[in-house]
């Protein structure tokens, strides 16, 4: 997403994706005509300082692939913002607009900034309106050395992205036609919203409750901590009805997980719409990891087979 470093050699995607002292892989194939993508095999190792170079040799020893990679930034390494095209410019000079017009707003110097630019689809009938982006700013300093770890180990990195689109990915991959969809996961330790709309992002929200307190055995911090998430979501929610009123809004998935359950009661009594639990299969063919067929187990995979689904089918 923020980066093309070099040309495709073998199909589908390789998604890395760092969270905490560990380093999830995940490698996605395209799918049949008519078929769903395949996931291929998971890989997992150790993301301490000291043994990462150990980590991605032994990666590429046991898994020797030319298929291009993408990286999934943690957060805090990039930031992501609402915004509107600039006014009066051609599209190829937004990206450079935008990222003196959004210096302010960002943790870092913008001069040396990565930036991309997420079209966020809107009324047609409101045609004289500018159009709605999301924008991705990432400090290189940061992603060079992400770049040169993975060239170093003789793995193909191809693109770099986030959580958000990772998600998005899945998402989209299972909408009712002509109406949107959300999907909550706290699959990442913490909570993370997004909403899509024909398999584009809409909107976002980062929920920042850690997951094990959902499962607190301090019944007032559990209850604390589902009461804060359902206000979350249900204030999302409605700032996207309120702001995408031309879509409807089909239903909220949760991903399965410790607590979740309770979460999804709690929610059904303050929001509008259907919940039902995110079902994989319905997203990605997992038959060759038998491990990640049932939901709750894919939980903690999601962003790395999500970002392995870039465009995958």
């Amino acid at each position: 997403m923020l980066s093309t470093l070099r040309s495709r050699s073998e199909p589908g995607w390789l998604a890395f994706v760092p969270q905490g002292e560990r380093l999830r892989v995940a490698r996605v194939t395209p799918g049949s005509k008519d078929g769903l993508a395949a996931l291929q095999w998971t890989w997992e190792g150790s993301w301490k300082p000291a043994e990462r170079r150990a980590s991605l040799q032994q990666l590429r020893k046991q898994h020797p692939t030319r298929c291009d990679g993408v990286w999934l930034l943690e957060r805090g390494q990039y930031q992501l913002m609402t915004t509107e095209a600039p006014e009066g410019l051609p599209r190829e000079e937004w990206r450079d607009a935008l990222r003196w017009q959004l210096k302010d707003q960002v943790e870092f110097d913008v001069a040396d900034a990565a930036v991309d630019l997420l079209s966020v689809p809107g009324n047609q009938q409101m045609a004289l309106r500018r159009e709605a982006l999301l924008a991705v700013l990432a400090p290189r300093a940061t992603l060079r050395p992400l770049v040169a770890q993975l060239e170093d180990a003789g793995l193909h990195l191809q693109a770099i992205d986030i959580a958000e689109t990772a998600l998005r990915n899945l998402c989209g991959r299972c909408e009712p036609p002509g109406r949107a969809q959300a999907l909550l996961s706290f699959g990442s330790g913490s909570g993370q919203l997004v909403i899509t709309h024909q398999g584009e992002l809409m909107m976002s929200r980062q929920i920042d409750i850690a997951a094990e307190l959902l499962v607190s055995d301090d019944d007032a911090r559990r209850d604390a901590a589902v009461d804060r998430c359902s206000l979350e979501v249900q204030r999302t929610l409605d700032s996207f009805e309120r702001v995408q009123s031309h879509v409807s809004l089909a239903r909220l998935l949760t991903v399965p997980g410790p607590g979740m359950a309770g979460l999804a009661e709690h929610l059904q009594r303050f929001i509008g719409v259907p919940l039902a639990p995110f079902e994989l299969a319905g997203a990605l063919d997992c038959s060759a990891v038998p491990a990640l067929q049932g939901s709750a187990a894919a939980a903690p995979w999601l962003l790395a087979l999500g970002a392995a689904l870039r465009d995958a089918d």
